[in-house]
């Protein structure tokens, strides 16, 4: 059976095949399979022409009476400790030329994780109950993480308010479906994408802890987002004054942007890549997902037991070959995508926002969406 999955089994000494022996036991060979064949040798495609764009709300379109009564019921509630932060954290800084995770970069010596934590120092006073804080890491990054919050003293936060958990992972396979070797002679797994936040948040006990805490709803962002107003009180206002399962906030696209569109698909909430659209149909989607929601726990316990679709892609990654070389190859690699969860949500509205104090994405080193764009938005407005 496991020769049939590693080929280079019989060439291995016998420490090395006890090793994978034991961990080829974890594995569901037959999830693999069928991941494998749905993927990649029989994938669905989704009808495109059955995009729509979805109803949303403006930010421009509410009075401002309305927004302060909006804000005024978010801060009761976050006061009350019904709300807490997701953080996904589980990247490198590799693209950025930076070694270590991407929420340890810094600008003028303020990193990401610490513009995030300076927002959530406001709950600390005696009249709120605490905001617990979870960050998604990931293998790679974790321990890193750990270090640097704790290098940091936790940016003045109390320790027992952060929670940290790990993202869950799945094996990349060859076009052949053979599981791929390690240089260090160990099954290959890799992180199973973003959607993989809530069957990792379910399974590691962390969703548990915030029902146990009274936590009801939850305000989710990613790490990369230098400008990401956390636990934005407009948004968690909405979100209850809607009594959502899901609330998402959205900016307008610029022309051939490459974001994903908040659009209802067949009649269900998704977002399409931007790669994915009509040709030509970009301009008519004016939703681009942005990746901050705010999630109901009883839609997370829902949606944390479901099984959520994986998605095929192709990425180049070192391992070794049938005669124990390292090479580089394009490999098959799988990953969960968190908008999927959507389609489990009845209620779930969209608050579109002026992207300029919004969304700052740090995704390069240079030029689009770069270390000087981010800066210079981060300066703009006043956060460093």
């Amino acid at each position: 059976m496991i020769e049939k999955w590693i080929p280079q089994y019989d060439k291995l000494d016998a420490s090395d095949q006890q090793h994978l022996d034991e961990s080829f036991k974890t594995l569901d060979v037959d999830h693999i399979e069928k991941v494998y064949e749905e993927t990649y040798v029989n994938p669905t495609t989704v009808d495109m022409g059955k995009i729509e764009e979805i109803q949303y709300i403006s930010a421009d379109d509410i009075e401002d009476f309305q927004k302060e009564k909006l804000r005024e019921s978010a801060k009761a509630s976050i006061f009350k400790g019904e709300f807490a932060v997701l953080l996904m954290a589980g990247g490198q800084g590799t693209r950025l030329q930076h070694p270590g995770p991407k929420g340890t970069f810094s600008f003028d010596g303020v990193s990401l994780f610490e513009l995030q934590a300076r927002q959530l120092q406001k709950y600390m006073s005696e009249d709120s109950a605490p905001v617990h804080w979870y960050i998604m890491t990931s293998d790679i990054n974790h321990v890193e993480t750990l270090s640097f919050f704790e290098e940091n003293k936790y940016f003045d936060l109390p320790k027992d308010n952060i929670h940290f958990f790990k993202q869950e992972h799945f094996p990349p396979v060859k076009k052949d479906k053979t599981l791929l070797l390690t240089p260090e002679k160990e099954i290959m797994l890799t992180p199973n994408g973003n959607g993989g936040i809530f069957a990792s948040l379910y399974n590691s006990g962390m969703l548990e802890d915030m029902k146990r805490r009274g936590v009801k709803h939850v305000f989710m962002n990613n790490v990369d987002n230098a400008v990401v107003k956390v636990l934005d009180t407009l948004l968690a206002g909405l979100h209850l004054d809607n009594d959502n399962e899901v609330t998402s906030k959205s900016i307008a696209p610029k022309p051939g942007e490459s974001v994903g569109r908040l659009s209802l698909v067949d009649g269900v909430k998704a977002v399409v890549e931007y790669t994915e659209l009509p040709e030509g149909a970009d301009r008519r989607f004016l939703n681009g997902n942005i990746g901050i929601h705010i999630f109901s726990t009883d839609f997370l316990d829902t949606v944390g037991k479901a099984e959520m679709p994986y998605h095929l892609a192709l990425k180049k990654l070192d391992f070794l070959d049938i005669d124990l070389n390292v090479v580089k190859e394009e490999v098959l690699k799988f990953e969960k995508f968190y908008f999927d969860a959507f389609k489990y949500a009845e209620k779930h509205n969209t608050l579109q926002v002026d992207r300029k104090s919004e969304f700052s994405p740090l995704k390069n080193k240079e030029g689009k969406d770069s270390v000087e764009t981010a800066y210079q938005d981060l300066k703009s407005e006043g956060l460093i």
